[in-house]
């Protein structure tokens, strides 16, 4: 039996807020031209661990093999790594930082640092204390090995905690056949067993044509039904019968995912005031770019 609908809000909130923040990151790092979040995480590595071979790097980062390769590749077109091969094994590249390399990572910190301070303004005092411990705490527990370079602790938690979540988020999404913003969407229909597209929109930090694709894609599935709503341009998502069995399934995985990356710290009263203050400047920064 899946997870009922009172008990979705606490998981579901979660990743969606983490999950969204992460795609904010990744868009703005995109803008600006500085690389992917998993090439600051190689600079990074190749910055403490000089001549370190590739594979070795995708087991420390946690990333497989083709796309720390691919990576590499991509950073050592720019300069910023110099790969040689390893005298033992001539099949093994090996990845070391340049001069142009150290210059990118103190651009990806800025960038980085910008974007956590914008995401955890709302918090202050003791507020803050407790989310820099919920986040620090959520990425020992996972034992990630990421823990290096010149952010702020915090800052670097912060934006460690996005990736995993938006990590394991999309694999339980995959593994349901629906994309992770799909997922989001699905789920809240369903906890809300009705509600209108503008409403839907406000609520997931979306785009007008994203949810449209979105609902279309859900529709087109048999997970939802659209109707229209209470004018002629107002449309409302009410989920069908298999679309509630798929929304369950997500929320139960997803509290899984969840209760294991937080711990007892899950549910806590720093949990919910982080995850409240996220949504809070996820929304003023929606509301800016918009």
């Amino acid at each position: 039996m899946g997870t009922s609908l009172n008990s979705w809000e606490l998981a579901t909130e979660t990743a969606l807020i983490f999950d969204q923040w992460m795609r904010a990151i990744a868009a703005s790092l995109r803008d600006e031209g500085a690389g992917s979040i998993n090439q600051f995480w190689i600079l990074l590595l190749a910055s403490e661990r000089p001549r370190i071979p590739v594979g070795a790097a995708a087991d420390v980062l946690e990333l497989n093999y083709t796309t720390t390769a691919e990576c590499a590749a991509q950073l050592a077109q720019a300069g910023t790594i110099a790969k040689t091969t390893s005298e033992d094994d001539g099949r093994r590249s090996l990845i070391s930082l340049t001069a142009t390399g150290t210059q990118r990572i103190a651009a990806f910190d800025q960038s980085l640092m910008g974007i956590a301070k914008i995401a955890l303004d709302p918090l202050e005092g003791e507020g803050r204390i407790r989310a820099m411990h919920l986040l620090f705490s959520a990425c020992k527990r996972r034992d990630k090995k990421r823990m290096m370079g010149n952010l702020v602790r915090g800052d670097s938690t912060f934006i460690m905690t996005c990736q995993q979540i938006s990590i394991e988020f999309g694999r339980l999404c995959k593994r349901q056949g629906v994309s992770s913003i799909q997922a989001h969407a699905l789920v809240h229909v369903a906890q809300r067993e009705s509600i209108s597209a503008k409403e839907l929109r406000g609520h997931l930090c979306l785009d007008a044509p994203t949810l449209s694709r979105t609902l279309t894609a859900l529709a087109d599935r048999g997970l939802i039904s659209r109707q229209a709503g209470a004018s002629r341009r107002e449309v409302e998502a009410t989920p069908t019968a298999i679309g509630l069995q798929y929304a369950s399934l997500i929320a139960e995985e997803t509290d899984a995912l969840l209760a294991n990356l937080f711990g007892d710290d899950y549910g806590s009263p720093a949990h919910l005031q982080t995850v409240a203050a996220l949504r809070t400047s996820l929304e003023a920064r929606t509301r800016q770019s918009a």
